[in-house]
């Protein structure tokens, strides 16, 4: 008997992500239930075991499919490219944008700068349909780009911006990967539990004279993206025996 009861919840729960993968709004329990041919209680079972899986997620009260972003590890393109090729919903609004010291020594490297130098710090988070995903933290060179600090980044792109008033275009560019836990700051832009898990992805990205550009730390929930790599022309490769 317990047997049977879980794999009907297990079957609950496939006809209820397929029932769902092409619609952001989430039917009335009765509906779905009839639709389904599966009774409230095991649906209801259904739907608790998803959330604590984060394939079902609540946006203000009402449920909705967790549609996980695919990003290409390797890829140049930048975020808002990726949310558009996947056909996403997105939103940017910008956080804060002021004028800062120099932080790090990496950051100092990067940027080819003296210590106590100035940069364009802009924040800015993202939302897909409504849902904050990612808390992004930009550095420019100030003496480079001032015009930086009269732009208004909601819905618009920084690279493009980059090209409009300077012609510049980011050629290529390096990313690092690593996990942190989020701070007051981030918990509260993202609306997530204070220590949730994050990606944290710094790049930093050139002109094609290899002149730096622009440095950004983007801090993702993790429960929304996923990294996908791809790799070409590996030859000979074997496991560890």
């Amino acid at each position: 008997m317990e047997y049977k009861d879980i794999s009907a919840v297990r079957k609950a729960e496939e006809k209820l992500l397929l029932l769902l993968k092409d619609t952001d709004e989430f039917p009335s329990e009765r509906k779905i239930s009839e639709e389904l041919d599966i009774s409230r209680s095991v649906l209801r079972s259904a739907i608790h075991h998803l959330e604590s899986e984060n394939a079902l997620v609540r946006v203000n009260g009402k449920l909705k499919s967790n549609k996980m972003i695919s990003i290409g590890l390797l890829g140049n393109g930048s975020m808002s490219r990726e949310l558009q090729m996947d056909n996403r919903n997105s939103e940017i609004i910008e956080y804060s944008k002021e004028i800062v010291e120099v932080s790090t020594k990496k950051i100092q490297k990067f940027f080819k700068l003296e210590k106590g130098s100035k940069l364009i710090r802009l924040i800015r988070f993202r939302r897909n349909n409504g849902v904050p995903i990612s808390y992004e933290v930009a550095y420019m060179d100030y003496q480079k780009f001032p015009k930086i600090m009269d732009v208004n980044f909601d819905d618009k792109s920084l690279y493009k911006t980059l090209e409009k008033y300077y012609s510049i275009k980011v050629a290529y560019g390096r990313e690092e990967i690593s996990c942190v836990k989020s701070d007051d700051d981030k918990s509260s832009v993202l609306e997530i539990p204070l220590e949730t898990p994050l990606f944290k992805v710094s790049s930093y990205n050139y002109d094609d004279e290899d002149n730096p550009v622009e440095h950004t730390d983007q801090y993702l929930a993790g429960d929304k993206f996923k990294y996908i790599l791809s790799a070409k022309n590996i030859f000979d490769y074997k496991e560890d025996e």
